[in-house]
Protein backbone atom coordinates (compact mmCIF):
# COMPACT_ATOMS: atom_id res chain seq x y z
CA UNK A 1 0.00 0.00 0.00
CA UNK A 2 1.50 3.33 -1.05
CA UNK A 3 2.17 6.12 1.37
CA UNK A 4 0.31 8.65 -0.82
CA UNK A 5 -2.91 6.69 -0.53
CA UNK A 6 -2.50 6.42 3.21
CA UNK A 7 -1.92 10.10 3.67
CA UNK A 8 -4.83 11.14 1.35
CA UNK A 9 -7.66 12.44 3.47
CA UNK A 10 -11.13 10.79 3.01
CA UNK A 11 -14.00 13.00 2.00
CA UNK A 12 -16.62 13.16 4.67
CA UNK A 13 -20.01 11.54 3.81
CA UNK A 14 -22.99 13.82 3.90
CA UNK A 15 -25.26 13.21 6.83
CA UNK A 16 -28.83 12.44 5.68
CA UNK A 17 -31.68 13.45 7.81
CA UNK A 18 -34.15 10.86 9.13
CA UNK A 19 -36.99 12.26 6.98
CA UNK A 20 -35.00 11.91 3.77
CA UNK A 21 -34.01 8.38 4.60
CA UNK A 22 -37.66 7.40 5.15
CA UNK A 23 -38.66 8.89 1.79
CA UNK A 24 -35.85 7.00 0.07
CA UNK A 25 -36.92 3.70 1.64
CA UNK A 26 -40.58 4.29 0.63
CA UNK A 27 -39.59 5.05 -2.97
CA UNK A 28 -37.44 1.95 -3.20
CA UNK A 29 -40.16 -0.34 -1.79
CA UNK A 30 -42.92 0.87 -4.18
CA UNK A 31 -40.96 0.25 -7.37
CA UNK A 32 -42.99 -2.44 -9.28
CA UNK A 33 -41.15 -5.43 -10.78
CA UNK A 34 -41.21 -6.00 -14.51
CA UNK A 35 -44.51 -7.65 -15.53
CA UNK A 36 -44.73 -10.76 -17.72
CA UNK A 37 -46.08 -10.69 -21.28
CA UNK A 38 -49.41 -12.27 -20.34
CA UNK A 39 -50.01 -9.85 -17.46
CA UNK A 40 -49.29 -6.86 -19.67
CA UNK A 41 -51.62 -8.08 -22.48
CA UNK A 42 -54.12 -10.08 -20.47
CA UNK A 43 -57.24 -8.28 -21.72
CA UNK A 44 -56.41 -8.44 -25.48
CA UNK A 45 -55.41 -12.09 -25.21
CA UNK A 46 -58.63 -12.99 -23.36
CA UNK A 47 -60.92 -11.26 -25.84
CA UNK A 48 -59.03 -12.66 -28.83
CA UNK A 49 -59.32 -16.21 -27.45
CA UNK A 50 -63.04 -15.79 -26.86
CA UNK A 51 -63.53 -14.50 -30.40
CA UNK A 52 -61.58 -17.38 -31.95
CA UNK A 53 -63.49 -19.95 -29.89
CA UNK A 54 -66.86 -18.45 -30.78
CA UNK A 55 -65.90 -18.39 -34.44
CA UNK A 56 -64.94 -22.07 -34.37
CA UNK A 57 -68.21 -23.04 -32.69
CA UNK A 58 -70.38 -21.02 -35.08
CA UNK A 59 -68.40 -22.30 -38.04
CA UNK A 60 -68.94 -25.89 -36.95
CA UNK A 61 -72.66 -25.29 -36.52
CA UNK A 62 -72.92 -23.67 -39.94
CA UNK A 63 -70.93 -26.45 -41.60
CA UNK A 64 -72.63 -29.44 -39.99
CA UNK A 65 -76.21 -28.25 -39.43
CA UNK A 66 -77.15 -25.16 -41.43
CA UNK A 67 -75.25 -25.99 -44.64
CA UNK A 68 -73.80 -29.51 -44.31
CA UNK A 69 -71.68 -30.91 -47.11
CA UNK A 70 -73.66 -32.86 -49.74
CA UNK A 71 -73.89 -36.61 -49.20
CA UNK A 72 -72.81 -38.97 -52.00
CA UNK A 73 -75.27 -39.73 -54.75
CA UNK A 74 -77.09 -43.04 -54.82
CA UNK A 75 -75.21 -45.79 -56.63
CA UNK A 76 -71.70 -44.38 -56.16
CA UNK A 77 -68.93 -46.22 -54.36
CA UNK A 78 -69.12 -43.90 -51.36
CA UNK A 79 -72.88 -44.44 -51.09
CA UNK A 80 -72.49 -48.22 -51.27
CA UNK A 81 -69.97 -48.06 -48.42
CA UNK A 82 -72.42 -46.04 -46.31
CA UNK A 83 -75.27 -48.39 -47.20
CA UNK A 84 -73.24 -51.42 -46.13
CA UNK A 85 -72.50 -49.69 -42.83
CA UNK A 86 -76.20 -48.87 -42.35
CA UNK A 87 -77.18 -52.49 -42.99
CA UNK A 88 -74.65 -53.60 -40.41
CA UNK A 89 -75.85 -51.04 -37.87
CA UNK A 90 -79.53 -51.87 -38.28
CA UNK A 91 -78.88 -55.60 -37.94
CA UNK A 92 -77.05 -54.91 -34.68
CA UNK A 93 -79.95 -52.92 -33.21
CA UNK A 94 -81.44 -54.54 -30.12
CA UNK A 95 -85.04 -54.17 -31.35
CA UNK A 96 -84.22 -55.94 -34.62
CA UNK A 97 -82.61 -58.83 -32.77
CA UNK A 98 -85.61 -59.17 -30.44
CA UNK A 99 -88.13 -59.12 -33.31
CA UNK A 100 -86.13 -61.67 -35.29
CA UNK A 101 -86.13 -63.85 -32.21
CA UNK A 102 -89.93 -63.63 -32.19
CA UNK A 103 -89.94 -64.66 -35.85
CA UNK A 104 -88.54 -68.08 -34.91
CA UNK A 105 -91.96 -69.10 -33.56
CA UNK A 106 -90.71 -72.44 -32.27
CA UNK A 107 -93.55 -73.02 -29.81
CA UNK A 108 -96.28 -72.39 -32.38
CA UNK A 109 -94.65 -74.55 -35.03
CA UNK A 110 -94.17 -77.43 -32.60
CA UNK A 111 -97.90 -77.27 -31.90
CA UNK A 112 -98.65 -77.24 -35.62
CA UNK A 113 -100.10 -73.75 -35.45
CA UNK A 114 -99.68 -70.93 -37.92
CA UNK A 115 -99.25 -67.35 -36.89
CA UNK A 116 -96.78 -65.31 -34.93
CA UNK A 117 -94.19 -62.88 -36.18
CA UNK A 118 -92.59 -62.89 -39.62
CA UNK A 119 -90.05 -60.55 -41.22
CA UNK A 120 -91.23 -58.91 -44.43
CA UNK A 121 -88.63 -58.79 -47.20
CA UNK A 122 -89.63 -56.31 -49.93
CA UNK A 123 -89.22 -57.48 -53.52
CA UNK A 124 -86.23 -56.45 -55.63
CA UNK A 125 -87.68 -54.70 -58.65
CA UNK A 126 -84.73 -52.84 -60.16
CA UNK A 127 -81.35 -53.74 -61.70
CA UNK A 128 -78.14 -53.51 -59.77
CA UNK A 129 -79.46 -55.37 -56.76
CA UNK A 130 -76.03 -56.75 -55.97
CA UNK A 131 -75.05 -53.44 -54.38
CA UNK A 132 -72.51 -52.51 -57.07
CA UNK A 133 -72.31 -49.25 -58.96
CA UNK A 134 -73.61 -50.89 -62.14
CA UNK A 135 -77.24 -50.18 -62.82
CA UNK A 136 -79.13 -48.51 -60.04
CA UNK A 137 -77.01 -49.96 -57.25
CA UNK A 138 -79.63 -51.22 -54.84
CA UNK A 139 -79.09 -53.33 -51.77
CA UNK A 140 -81.48 -56.21 -51.04
CA UNK A 141 -83.59 -54.29 -48.50
CA UNK A 142 -85.81 -51.69 -50.16
CA UNK A 143 -89.41 -51.15 -51.21
CA UNK A 144 -91.42 -48.78 -53.41
CA UNK A 145 -90.86 -45.72 -51.23
CA UNK A 146 -87.15 -46.42 -50.87
CA UNK A 147 -86.89 -46.99 -54.63
CA UNK A 148 -87.71 -43.31 -55.11
CA UNK A 149 -85.52 -42.06 -52.25
CA UNK A 150 -82.65 -44.49 -52.17
CA UNK A 151 -79.18 -44.18 -50.73
CA UNK A 152 -77.76 -43.34 -47.35
CA UNK A 153 -78.93 -39.75 -47.77
CA UNK A 154 -82.57 -40.88 -48.05
CA UNK A 155 -84.52 -43.91 -46.87
CA UNK A 156 -81.49 -46.15 -46.97
CA UNK A 157 -82.52 -49.28 -45.06
CA UNK A 158 -85.42 -50.65 -43.08
CA UNK A 159 -86.54 -53.86 -41.37
CA UNK A 160 -90.27 -54.66 -41.30
CA UNK A 161 -91.93 -57.25 -39.03
CA UNK A 162 -95.54 -58.45 -39.09
CA UNK A 163 -97.56 -60.13 -36.34
CA UNK A 164 -100.06 -62.48 -37.98
CA UNK A 165 -102.08 -62.99 -34.80
CA UNK A 166 -102.68 -59.44 -33.56
CA UNK A 167 -102.39 -57.81 -37.03
CA UNK A 168 -99.63 -55.45 -35.90
CA UNK A 169 -96.63 -54.15 -37.84
CA UNK A 170 -93.30 -52.87 -36.51
CA UNK A 171 -90.73 -51.27 -38.83
CA UNK A 172 -87.27 -49.93 -38.03
CA UNK A 173 -86.49 -47.26 -40.64
CA UNK A 174 -83.65 -44.86 -41.45
CA UNK A 175 -84.22 -41.18 -42.30
CA UNK A 176 -81.21 -39.64 -44.07
CA UNK A 177 -80.00 -36.07 -44.05
CA UNK A 178 -81.36 -35.27 -47.52
CA UNK A 179 -84.92 -35.71 -46.23
CA UNK A 180 -84.72 -32.63 -44.03
CA UNK A 181 -86.98 -29.62 -44.38
CA UNK A 182 -85.55 -27.59 -41.51
CA UNK A 183 -81.82 -28.40 -41.07
CA UNK A 184 -81.49 -31.66 -39.18
CA UNK A 185 -85.26 -32.30 -38.97
CA UNK A 186 -87.04 -34.75 -41.29
CA UNK A 187 -89.72 -33.19 -43.51
CA UNK A 188 -93.26 -33.68 -42.23
CA UNK A 189 -94.65 -34.60 -45.65
CA UNK A 190 -92.23 -37.50 -45.95
CA UNK A 191 -93.17 -38.71 -42.47
CA UNK A 192 -96.84 -38.72 -43.47
CA UNK A 193 -95.98 -40.63 -46.66
CA UNK A 194 -93.98 -43.23 -44.73
CA UNK A 195 -96.82 -43.74 -42.23
CA UNK A 196 -99.41 -43.99 -45.02
CA UNK A 197 -97.35 -46.63 -46.82
CA UNK A 198 -96.99 -48.76 -43.70
CA UNK A 199 -100.73 -48.45 -43.01
CA UNK A 200 -101.46 -49.54 -46.59
CA UNK A 201 -99.19 -52.55 -46.11
CA UNK A 202 -101.03 -53.50 -42.92
CA UNK A 203 -104.37 -53.16 -44.68
CA UNK A 204 -103.15 -55.50 -47.40
CA UNK A 205 -101.69 -58.06 -45.01
CA UNK A 206 -104.82 -58.06 -42.85
CA UNK A 207 -106.77 -59.64 -45.68
CA UNK A 208 -108.53 -56.61 -47.05
CA UNK A 209 -106.10 -56.05 -49.90
CA UNK A 210 -104.04 -58.42 -52.01
CA UNK A 211 -105.05 -62.01 -51.23
CA UNK A 212 -101.80 -63.35 -52.67
CA UNK A 213 -99.83 -61.41 -50.08
CA UNK A 214 -102.00 -62.63 -47.24
CA UNK A 215 -101.92 -66.27 -48.35
CA UNK A 216 -98.12 -66.20 -48.54
CA UNK A 217 -97.83 -65.55 -44.81
CA UNK A 218 -96.91 -69.07 -43.72
CA UNK A 219 -94.02 -70.55 -41.72
CA UNK A 220 -90.89 -70.59 -43.87
CA UNK A 221 -88.79 -72.96 -41.77
CA UNK A 222 -88.92 -76.06 -39.59
CA UNK A 223 -88.36 -75.77 -35.84
CA UNK A 224 -84.70 -75.70 -34.97
CA UNK A 225 -83.45 -75.39 -38.55
CA UNK A 226 -82.66 -72.53 -40.88
CA UNK A 227 -83.18 -68.86 -40.22
CA UNK A 228 -86.17 -66.96 -38.88
CA UNK A 229 -89.45 -66.86 -40.81
CA UNK A 230 -89.52 -64.37 -43.68
CA UNK A 231 -92.12 -63.27 -46.19
CA UNK A 232 -91.31 -62.12 -49.72
CA UNK A 233 -93.84 -59.51 -50.77
CA UNK A 234 -95.29 -59.38 -54.26
CA UNK A 235 -94.93 -56.47 -56.64
CA UNK A 236 -98.56 -55.42 -56.32
CA UNK A 237 -99.19 -51.97 -54.89
CA UNK A 238 -101.59 -52.03 -51.91
CA UNK A 239 -104.49 -49.63 -51.70
CA UNK A 240 -103.74 -46.35 -49.96
CA UNK A 241 -105.99 -45.24 -47.08
CA UNK A 242 -108.85 -42.98 -48.13
CA UNK A 243 -108.46 -40.72 -45.08
CA UNK A 244 -105.32 -39.93 -43.09
CA UNK A 245 -104.95 -37.62 -40.09
CA UNK A 246 -101.43 -36.84 -38.85
CA UNK A 247 -100.54 -35.41 -35.44
CA UNK A 248 -96.96 -34.08 -35.11
CA UNK A 249 -95.85 -34.24 -31.48
CA UNK A 250 -92.13 -33.37 -31.64
CA UNK A 251 -89.40 -32.95 -34.28
CA UNK A 252 -88.12 -36.10 -35.97
CA UNK A 253 -84.38 -35.74 -36.37
CA UNK A 254 -82.65 -36.92 -39.53
CA UNK A 255 -79.63 -39.22 -39.84
CA UNK A 256 -81.00 -41.63 -37.26
CA UNK A 257 -83.12 -44.77 -36.92
CA UNK A 258 -86.79 -44.62 -35.91
CA UNK A 259 -89.58 -47.11 -35.20
CA UNK A 260 -92.98 -47.17 -36.94
CA UNK A 261 -95.78 -49.12 -35.25
CA UNK A 262 -99.15 -49.79 -36.90
CA UNK A 263 -102.00 -51.55 -35.12
CA UNK A 264 -105.78 -51.80 -35.40
CA UNK A 265 -107.80 -49.00 -33.86
CA UNK A 266 -109.57 -51.26 -31.38
CA UNK A 267 -106.20 -52.21 -29.83
CA UNK A 268 -104.93 -48.65 -29.40
CA UNK A 269 -105.86 -45.66 -27.20
CA UNK A 270 -107.67 -42.76 -28.85
CA UNK A 271 -105.27 -39.95 -27.94
CA UNK A 272 -104.72 -38.41 -31.38
CA UNK A 273 -105.77 -34.84 -32.04
CA UNK A 274 -108.28 -34.40 -34.89
CA UNK A 275 -108.67 -38.14 -35.31
CA UNK A 276 -110.80 -39.61 -38.09
CA UNK A 277 -114.28 -40.72 -37.09
CA UNK A 278 -114.42 -44.49 -37.31
CA UNK A 279 -110.71 -44.87 -38.09
CA UNK A 280 -109.40 -48.38 -38.64
CA UNK A 281 -105.68 -48.10 -37.86
CA UNK A 282 -103.36 -46.11 -35.63
CA UNK A 283 -99.72 -45.52 -36.62
CA UNK A 284 -97.03 -44.14 -34.31
CA UNK A 285 -93.51 -43.03 -35.24
CA UNK A 286 -91.12 -43.27 -32.29
CA UNK A 287 -87.48 -42.77 -31.51
CA UNK A 288 -85.40 -45.82 -30.71
CA UNK A 289 -85.92 -45.20 -26.99
CA UNK A 290 -89.72 -45.17 -27.34
CA UNK A 291 -90.54 -41.44 -27.40
CA UNK A 292 -93.43 -40.74 -29.84
CA UNK A 293 -92.79 -38.12 -32.53
CA UNK A 294 -95.76 -38.51 -34.90
CA UNK A 295 -99.17 -40.19 -34.60
CA UNK A 296 -101.64 -40.87 -37.39
CA UNK A 297 -105.08 -42.42 -37.83
CA UNK A 298 -106.30 -43.83 -41.13
CA UNK A 299 -109.44 -45.17 -42.71
CA UNK A 300 -109.79 -47.14 -45.93
CA UNK A 301 -112.54 -46.83 -48.49
CA UNK A 302 -115.19 -49.60 -48.49
CA UNK A 303 -113.69 -52.57 -50.34
CA UNK A 304 -116.80 -54.68 -50.94
CA UNK A 305 -120.50 -54.09 -51.57
CA UNK A 306 -121.32 -55.18 -48.02
CA UNK A 307 -118.86 -52.67 -46.57
CA UNK A 308 -120.30 -49.96 -48.81
CA UNK A 309 -123.82 -50.70 -47.53
CA UNK A 310 -122.58 -50.69 -43.94
CA UNK A 311 -120.83 -47.37 -44.52
CA UNK A 312 -123.95 -45.80 -46.01
CA UNK A 313 -126.06 -47.03 -43.08
CA UNK A 314 -123.56 -45.61 -40.60
CA UNK A 315 -123.63 -42.25 -42.35
CA UNK A 316 -127.44 -42.25 -42.41
CA UNK A 317 -127.90 -43.02 -38.72
CA UNK A 318 -124.90 -41.07 -37.46
CA UNK A 319 -127.11 -38.19 -36.24
CA UNK A 320 -129.82 -40.36 -34.72
CA UNK A 321 -130.60 -40.50 -31.05
CA UNK A 322 -131.83 -43.56 -29.20
CA UNK A 323 -135.43 -42.32 -29.32
CA UNK A 324 -135.18 -41.85 -33.10
CA UNK A 325 -133.81 -45.35 -33.53
CA UNK A 326 -136.52 -46.78 -31.25
CA UNK A 327 -139.23 -44.99 -33.18
CA UNK A 328 -137.84 -46.28 -36.49
CA UNK A 329 -137.36 -49.81 -35.21
CA UNK A 330 -140.67 -50.17 -33.37
CA UNK A 331 -143.15 -47.60 -34.72
CA UNK A 332 -146.27 -47.11 -32.61
CA UNK A 333 -149.72 -47.90 -33.96
CA UNK A 334 -150.90 -44.44 -33.02
CA UNK A 335 -148.31 -42.83 -35.29
CA UNK A 336 -149.25 -45.21 -38.12
CA UNK A 337 -152.96 -44.41 -37.68
CA UNK A 338 -152.30 -40.67 -37.68
CA UNK A 339 -150.19 -41.03 -40.81
CA UNK A 340 -152.97 -42.99 -42.57
CA UNK A 341 -155.58 -40.39 -41.61
CA UNK A 342 -153.36 -37.62 -42.89
CA UNK A 343 -153.10 -39.36 -46.25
Amino acid sequence: MSSARILRPCAPRPHLSLRYRRLNIRHASTTAPKQSFYRRYRSPITWSSMGIGLGLVLGGVATNFIAPPPMPQQGTHEDNVLMADLNKRIDEEFKVKVLRGKCLGVSKQLKGEEGGWVEIVPPITAPGADGTASGVGLLPFHDRLIDALQGAKGLGVERVFWDRDDKKLVAIVWFGGALSGWPGVTHGGLLATALAEKIALVGSLSGGGDTNVNSAVKPQRLPGTGNHATLQLSNTVPDEPAQLSVDYLKPTYANSFHVIRVQPAWASPDDVRLQIQGHEYLAVLETMDGKPCVKATAKFAPRSELEKVEESVKEAVSGWTYSDFKKWMWPSRQDETMAELAD
